[in-house]
């Protein structure tokens, strides 16, 4: 047989299959639990996106009943693979209306995260396992009730362990890889201030109260970059598991490495994944420990000599294993392809440092800052919620979907903040400033521009545009919507996500910007139109990079 085979197709593994069962349905519980409190009525406002395999039914929002349905079915076919009651079926029917739950939660945002990703993968590898051969109603069933022998397939459950703890790897092995690539394979990412804006990005500028953890490692720099290299260790460091398969006690030290990297993802930078927990099962020779409490190894059905795996079976580990590696690695590949759960898990992977990365340097960042025209003017908690939350809209470049979500801004905030009367609603593009360690660890916000506004009166304002390319035919069109643009409009940029206007000479003609000849470095690049005394983005430019 050869190394492939005997990988994927190694004896035994029966009790060990039932046992990571039972953790995988204990993980989509979790995670349905938690949807279930996070969940949001899909499609409000018009804002809908498919995701995953909602596409197929295009922009349709999916009715009210069928989501309802898909709860029922969610819950029972989980609690019925848990208990192992015809379980390969309730565990693929569990998998399908789950992951539709899941991706329908994300479908009026921009993109999807990634919180549940691991968990269904985990759960879509399990898929043909055949997990109810012991510890489960199934066996309970033929060999209680029918009298027949307990089932013990030669060679048949292994390739199912082994590839859900792949699944379960390749989340954090990705996490890694991102991290060394942007760093250009160095550890930039960790041995630089990289780590303090991200804290400073997850915490500060999300509007989030920093806990007491996060600003003791923010008091000094060797304590933010250990706690950097620790991650990066951390993350790296389960992949073991899937190389020295055949080691319980590497792959139970890989186990405890996705532990303390789950544990500490909560601690440091607030994301508490628990449901992901009882997926350490994958990491621990379940046959082996329980052979030595019993004091007797467990005895596994020999194949006959002339065995071959099935080739059902060997298509489905390799085009798991192709399509999971491609969305895992290939950056921002997931988004685009849409296929959820499959996905990339770069966890904070870009580098939030300026060059060179072993100096201290003050460090910016672009994001959003409503201001809430109201009768009685928002306190401190309403604007931090309503920065938090609607926190990536000022990326949104397309009119109609700035002017949908927007809407819903104000819509949002009149429902849970009545009292203030609030009637308008204004997005500024903004620039959030933090000084070099070992100065003062927050942002200082500087207004670019602003993106979009709804008035008083309901009507919806803005000066997106378009930008054309080219070294030497570049413009940019202005496309005001009910905004004058006055003949004497200056055009200015800013560059590098610096909170400083850069002047650019150029007069406007009819509604447009001649570039032609204009040398504007910088990358990403934010063009602004001041109009009557107002700063309008009319557009913006970013190539992507390792970063």
């Amino acid at each position: 047989m050869g190394r492939w085979n005997r990988y994927w197709f190694a004896e035994g593994g029966r009790t060990a299959l039932a046992i990571v069962r039972i953790a995988v349905a204990l993980a989509v519980l979790a995670s349905l639990a938690r949807l279930a409190d996070s969940w949001t009525t899909v499609g409000a406002n018009g804002i809908y996106r498919p995701v995953g395999v909602w596409m197929l039914l295009g922009h349709t929002v999916p009715p009210v009943a069928l989501i309802d349905v898909l709860w029922v079915v969610a819950v029972a076919a989980t609690i019925a693979m848990l208990v192992g009651f015809a379980t390969r079926a309730t565990t693929a029917i569990s998998f399908a209306a789950g992951v539709a739950l899941a991706a329908l939660s994300f479908s009026s945002t921009k993109t999807w995260s990634h919180q549940y990703n691991v968990v269904f993968l985990a759960q879509l590898a399990l898929l043909g396992a055949r997990s109810g051969d012991t510890l489960s109603l199934d066996w309970l069933i033929r060999t209680r009730v029918k009298k027949l022998p307990a089932l013990d397939v030669p060679r048949g459950y292994q390739w199912s362990l082994r590839l859900v703890q792949l699944a379960v790897v390749l989340m954090f092995t990705g996490a890694a890889f991102h991290k060394f690539a942007h760093g250009q394979f160095t550890l930039r990412w960790a041995l630089s201030d990289n780590l303090r804006h991200h804290l400073l990005v997850k915490y500060d500028l999300a509007g989030n109260a920093r806990p007491a953890f996060v600003d003791w490692l923010l008091a000094e720099s060797w304590r933010y970059r250990t706690a950097a290299l620790l991650n990066m260790i951390t993350q790296a460091a389960p992949i073991i598991a899937v190389i020295w398969i055949r080691r319980p006690l590497v792959r139970a030290a890989a186990g405890v490495m996705f532990v303390i990297e789950t544990i500490l993802l909560g601690l440091v930078v607030g994301l508490w994944n628990l449901h992901w927990l009882p997926l350490v099962a994958v990491f621990i020779d379940w046959e082996r420990l329980v052979g030595k409490l019993r004091g007797r190894p467990f005895e596994h059905a020999a194949a006959p000599s002339d065995w071959r795996p099935p080739r059902r079976t060997r298509g489905f580990i390799i085009a798991f294993i192709v399509y999971d590696t491609i969305t895992a690695f290939i950056p921002s590949l997931d988004q685009r392809l849409n296929t959820y759960p499959f996905s990339g898990f770069p966890m904070f992977a870009t580098i939030r440092a300026r060059e060179p990365y072993s100096e201290h340097l003050p460090y910016s960042v672009v994001g959003g800052r409503y201001v809430a025209l109201a009768v009685i003017p928002i306190d401190k908690n309403a604007q931090r919620w309503l920065d938090h939350i609607f926190r990536n809209v000022h990326a949104v470049r397309r009119p109609d979907e700035l002017e949908r979500r927007l809407r819903t801004v104000l819509e949002r905030m009149q429902y849970y903040y009545p009292d203030y009367r609030i009637h308008g609603m204004r997005l500024w593009v903004t620039v959030f400033e933090t000084a070099a360690y070992p100065g003062p660890a927050d942002f200082q916000p500087h207004r670019m521009a602003v993106l979009g506004e709804i008035t008083a009166d309901g009507t919806f304002r803005t000066m997106l545009g378009k930008l054309k390319h080219g070294e030497e035919n570049a413009s940019l069109e202005v496309v005001p919507k009910n905004v004058a643009l006055a003949p004497n409009a200056a055009l200015s940029y800013f560059r590098d996500d610096l909170p400083q206007a850069i002047p650019i000479a150029v007069p406007l003609v009819g509604s447009r910007f001649d570039l032609a000849y204009q040398s504007l470095p910088g990358n990403p690049r934010y063009f602004v139109v001041t109009s009557d005394g107002t700063p309008w983005l009319v557009a913006s430019h970013e190539t992507w990079r390792w970063q």
